[in-house]
């Protein structure tokens, strides 16, 4: 159990820092859904910090901070992984031969910084009170461009260029996304 621990540990961590190396290493042992867990959580947290910013600015009630995690949870679940499917399809285009459970595990994972991110986020806002959603969860969700650029970079056998743009363009996404459900 306790290798199971550590090795979690070491692969959020270590997708943050080297996610060359995760994939080159942990992608072989990491189950899928552990990848699409990261992803949830992540993104479950950076949405409840825009649900817990907008009630406690009053813009909205206690239920939309409850529709903000739920829609958080689900967006990691189903969109991410969504995302990282039309990744290995691009990929693929490209003559890559890495599994589509690599791809998606890979583009899940590389939101690692963003559960960190998360995590810290949400303490600061339940016990100082800050709003957070931007500070840290826009800048986990940022942070995210790191990963997947050396990921796509390392699946496509060094195409800086094409990494750039995929993982610019998911990221606009991402973002983009995120600003329409905190504005509905």
């Amino acid at each position: 159990m306790e290798s199971n621990k550590q090795s979690a540990f070491r692969t959020i961590f270590g997708m943050m820092i080297n996610p060359s190396g995760v994939l080159k290493n942990a992608m072989l042992s990491t189950k899928w859904y552990f990848s699409v867990l990261v992803s949830a959580l992540a993104f479950g947290l950076f949405f409840i910090q825009t649900g817990l910013d907008l009630y406690k600015t009053g813009q909205k009630g206690i239920d939309f901070v409850w529709l903000s995690v739920t829609t958080g949870v689900l967006y990691g679940m189903v969109v991410i992984p969504v995302m990282g499917f039309f990744i290995w399809i691009i990929l693929k285009l490209t003559k890559s031969d890495k599994t589509l459970k690599v791809a998606v595990s890979s583009f899940c994972l590389s939101y690692s910084g963003a559960l960190i991110y998360g995590l810290i986020g949400i303490v600061f806002s339940l016990v100082l009170g800050w709003k957070t959603s931007v500070a840290f969860g826009v800048t986990g969700v940022l942070w995210a461009i790191g990963p997947m650029i050396i990921v796509i970079r390392e699946m496509t056998d060094g195409k800086n260029s094409l990494s750039i743009l995929i993982a610019t363009g998911m990221s606009v996404i991402v973002i983009t996304s995120w600003s329409f459900f905190g504005n509905i």
